[in-house]
């Protein structure tokens, strides 16, 4: 017991000097649905958190920002640009855009978390040679994304467009949009959407080699998640209203009740 206490403490000691270390980077922002914020090639992990302040945060505990001894007086040269961040980000604001473009190339490590204006619009853009998982929660605005590898968004409510290649699409809504259509589309992994009960949608869902799943009453009466199958589907839910397009190849689609 007291070697188990003994490694949390450890454990816990070692993260408070990891963030304690951290530093950050701060964009004022509008928090309006005019605002809109563009991420461009980030590495690793990227987890983006809606809240309702009036500013980007961007914070990362990567060490290699520091100029070391023999480049005093010298500046960092990146390909994709100049970095004003301090960060390796190039930053660019136009109005009530504001652009943020990774610097770091993707052969070395960076983590960064950023916390965003929560009635912004994203749209982010990751190649394949960016692995690591993207995480978006507490977003009141369209989201665009295409990327390669997982993609997870809770309490968001649209428009969205995200496709990803070789990962899953793992989506919570805690209510619809009704501005714009919904379209997502996964090659290689699963796709799972939880919609509110009451959700007014026309529903598209197909795949080619996987299978469909829904607790919603599509072809069925049973209450329980039921297999729809393969193939293609359409359906009005609640009467019909916002356009929902679930798309995946080899990977399977769950639409739930939320």
């Amino acid at each position: 017991m007291k070697k188990m206490k003994y490694i949390f403490s450890l454990f816990v000691l070692l993260a408070f000097v990891k963030w304690s270390s951290a530093q950050e980077y701060k964009v004022p922002a509008e928090n309006n649905k005019d605002a809109k914020l563009t991420l461009i090639d980030f590495n690793g992990e990227l987890p983006i958190e809606g809240y309702s302040g009036n500013e980007v945060i961007v914070t990362t505990t990567s060490g290699h920002f520091e100029t070391p001894e023999r480049a005093k007086g010298l500046k960092p040269v990146y390909g994709g640009g100049t970095d004003n961040s301090g960060i390796g980000i190039y930053m660019e604001k136009n109005g009530n855009s504001i652009t943020l473009h990774c610097l770091v190339p993707f052969t070395q490590r960076a983590t960064y978390k950023l916390e965003v204006p929560e009635n912004m619009a994203l749209k982010i853009e990751r190649g394949c040679e960016r692995s690591g998982e993207t995480t978006i929660q507490n977003i009141k605005n369209e989201i665009e994304m295409k990327g390669c590898h997982e993609v997870t968004l809770k309490n968001v409510t649209g428009p969205l467009v995200v496709s990803t290649i070789s990962g899953g699409i793992n989506v919570v809504f805690t209510e619809i949009s009704k501005d714009k259509p919904i379209y997502l589309s996964a090659i290689s992994g699963d796709v799972d959407v939880t919609l509110p009960a009451k959700s007014p949608v026309d529903l598209e869902m197909s795949t080619v080699s996987g299978n469909m799943y829904s607790d919603f009453d599509l072809s069925a009466t049973n209450k329980d998640m039921h297999r729809v199958g393969g193939g293609n589907l359409k359906a009005q839910l609640n009467g019909g209203g916002t356009s929902l397009k679930l798309k995946d190849i080899s990977g399977n689609i769950y639409l739930r009740k939320g």
